[in-house]
């Protein structure tokens, strides 16, 4: 949270507080979401660049509409594969 302005975090933590289970089970489709965002960027990477960018990511400049973004794909994604027991099996 450390990376986002105060406003940003204060308009996730309403989102966690919300959801049910909010912290514990949506922060994982949050944490997704970040990562398809930057997925381009990272898959360039290797895996000192990645660890470096992962702790200071771009998103200290980012204002409430990025925030809010950010989490309705993030409850998207919680939408489409929260009660799929088996999307992750091969």
């Amino acid at each position: 949270m450390r990376e986002l302005s105060l406003s940003s975090i204060v308009r996730m933590w309403d989102t966690y507080l919300s959801e049910p289970n909010g912290f514990s089970s949506f922060h994982i489709y949050v944490c997704a979401a970040l990562l398809l965002k930057w997925s381009t960027e990272l898959q360039a990477m290797d895996f000192a660049q990645i660890m470096q960018f992962l702790q200071r990511p771009p998103s200290l400049e980012w204002g409430v509409g990025e925030v809010e973004l950010l989490l309705s794909e993030a409850y998207m994604l919680k939408c489409l594969y929260h009660d799929a027991p088996r999307h992750l099996a091969r």
